[in-house]
């Protein structure tokens, strides 16, 4: 059925093409539209596009999709060569502005990221990385459906066909003509909404969950309560789109994108954020270039991009509200930085001493410390500056004073059991006794005597 139906399509295709010959390039989609109305190929695509503001303003699929035929992603298609990835430089040749905003934000090192940490190191928990007992998963099979589908993919020599890096519209991809970003991650295909972009729930694919809790946190606040009852009356698609005016309060492009009577729209998603709040330690944002060597920003100091967020909140509230406010985020951030610097102290003195492999993650105890940065540091830091008091304390600084207690506890179990295998005389490979040793006379009565001897020991330690 499948090849007949192809062979259908082939020849109603055939015949469209006769029926509407080539002409000039702006009817192009025109014979797109009629091609696929014709064949009931992608009928969602095509009512979509009637939908937007593209094809109000005469914009069609040949606008966006036709390439050339040296482009690295230019495929054959009736006649025609077309991309399946629009790229931020296709975009540009009508939004000029807005994808070079977007090129200097950290939406556009998404991919990049995911390679590499902040410290400009592999990334050691990803699946991909990870080797346990000789079992290593280099296909990223888990990464490509979870990391790469906020993160992007990486299409530099390859294409469409390659599962590895298509379909995929993260928000960083790096595209086969080099451009990063996909616009298609907030405004959607094929209606390219503003209204959309605008909504929170067009971030909520990617920021959520317990490592990256803004939609969770933005929900909690004030801001997400007026929005989930009276957002449904707000007009989102104003061209202007101004507080007070267009809605009451703010969502998250309203707060770091969108326009007030002191500052332009910008698609620079951190050019007003004055803390880095998703790194392990915080630090102020004079990020004119990074550890990627990639500019980021317009070279804004920390200072000129918390005047700016803070011209957003006084559009609401007082000045006074606005700096009240600030310091006592500021003092979550720096309370944060000390008790992580406590805990990462605890695990650095571990490795100092041997006691922990090289191995990334084959140990409980370097699970418990990425938490404390990554899930944990990044609620309380978060909700300090996004009005979730509930973040900040029980999802947040508990669960660091939990972990904290729990690192050194395990720290002293690992340092006990050292101190026993050293009197026993036993030697810690790091590695699960193989067949051949576990099958060796007297070796059960030995782990037997030692785990009873651990016991021992233990127990009087703790009477001590």
């Amino acid at each position: 059925m499948g090849i007949r139906k192809s062979a259908q399509v082939a020849i109603i295709a055939v015949f469209l093409l006769l029926l509407f010959p080539l002409a000039a390039s702006a009817d192009d989609g025109e014979r797109c539209q009629n091609c696929h109305s014709a064949i009931g190929d992608f009928p969602a695509v095509v009512d979509d596009w009637e939908q937007s503001k593209h094809a109000e303003s005469g914009i069609s699929c040949s606008d966006c999709h036709t390439a050339e035929p040296t482009d690295p992603d230019a495929t054959e298609h009736n006649g025609f060569y077309i991309s399946p990835v629009v790229s931020p430089n296709d975009c540009a040749t009508c939004h000029e502005k807005e994808v070079a905003e977007n090129a200097q934000s950290l939406h556009a090192l998404g991919a990049k990221y995911y390679e590499v940490d902040f410290y400009n190191q592999k990334l050691p928990y990803l699946e991909s990385e990870i080797t346990l007992d000789g079992y290593s998963t280099a296909s990223h099979n888990a990464t490509v459906n979870g990391c790469q589908g906020c993160h992007g993919t990486n299409m530099t020599g390859k294409s469409t066909d390659d599962p590895a890096v298509w379909p995929n519209n993260g928000i960083g991809r790096i595209n086969p003509d080099g451009s990063l970003g996909s616009c298609a991650s907030c405004h959607t295909r094929h209606k390219f909404s503003v209204e959309e972009a605008r909504k929170p729930e067009s971030c909520e694919q990617c920021h959520l969950g317990p490592d990256h809790p803004q939609t969770e946190i933005y929900l909690e606040s004030k801001h997400g309560a007026i929005y989930n009852t009276e957002g449904d009356e707000w007009n989102w698609d104003a061209d202007d789109w101004k507080p007070g005016e267009d809605y009451r309060t703010p969502t998250c492009a309203a707060c770091h994108m969108s326009g007030t009577d002191e500052l332009d729209t910008t698609h620079d998603v951190g050019a007003r954020l004055s803390w880095e709040l998703e790194t392990p330690v915080s630090r102020k944002t004079d990020n004119v270039a990074n550890i990627l060597g990639t500019p980021i920003g317009d070279g804004s100091t920390w200072e000129e991009k918390r005047e700016s967020m803070q011209s957003v909140c006084l559009e609401c509230h007082s000045e006074d509200w606005v700096l009240n406010y600030y310091e006592n985020g500021d003092a979550a951030v720096e309370l944060y930085n000390k008790k992580y610097a406590d805990s990462k102290a605890i695990v650095d003195e571990l490795y100092e001493e041997g006691l922990l492999t090289e191995q990334a993650f084959d140990e409980p105890i370097e699970f418990k410390i990425y938490e404390v940065w990554h899930h944990e540091g990044r609620r309380a830091r978060m909700g300090a500056f996004m009005f979730g008091p509930d973040f900040v304390q029980w999802h947040g600084f508990y669960e660091l004073l939990k972990d904290k207690a729990e690192l050194v506890e395990m720290a002293e179990q690992i340092r006990l059991n050292a101190e026993l295998q050293e009197q026993l005389g036993l030697e810690d490979t790091g590695t699960q006794p193989n067949e051949e040793t576990a099958a060796t006379p007297g070796f059960g009565i030995t782990l037997a005597i030692a785990g009873i001897l651990a016991g021992l020991f233990i127990f009087l330690k703790s009477k001590k």
